[in-house]
């Protein structure tokens, strides 16, 4: 291989690197309250009761790309959130 092409080679594999880390950190490790509210607020939307439902439990799921949280609402049935960032660590949450 060629030195400009293991240069080029390197600073793509560092950009990925950096990516990567800042995309775990913005999505995993960072705090996610306001994820956690935009999802409740779907999911009680989703079901059809409002703020009456009442949660029976309630499990999540934070990954690189994407929250999901899983709903179960006493006699509403079960609701799955899935909350995304459009460009992977960059935008507002949104959560269908």
């Amino acid at each position: 291989m060629s030195r400009p092409f293991r240069r080029i080679l390197r600073a793509v594999l560092f950009l990925v690197f950096v990516l990567s880390a800042w995309a775990t950190y913005a999505n995993v490790l960072s705090d996610d309250t306001e994820v956690r509210a935009l999802a409740d607020s779907v999911a009680h939307k989703t079901a059809g009761c409002g703020d009456k439902c009442r949660v029976t439990s309630m499990h999540g799921d934070r990954g690189v790309l994407s929250t999901s949280v899983e709903y179960d609402f006493g006699g509403h049935g079960h609701v799955l959130v899935v909350c995304r960032r459009p460009w992977v660590v960059f935008g507002e949450w949104e959560c269908k």
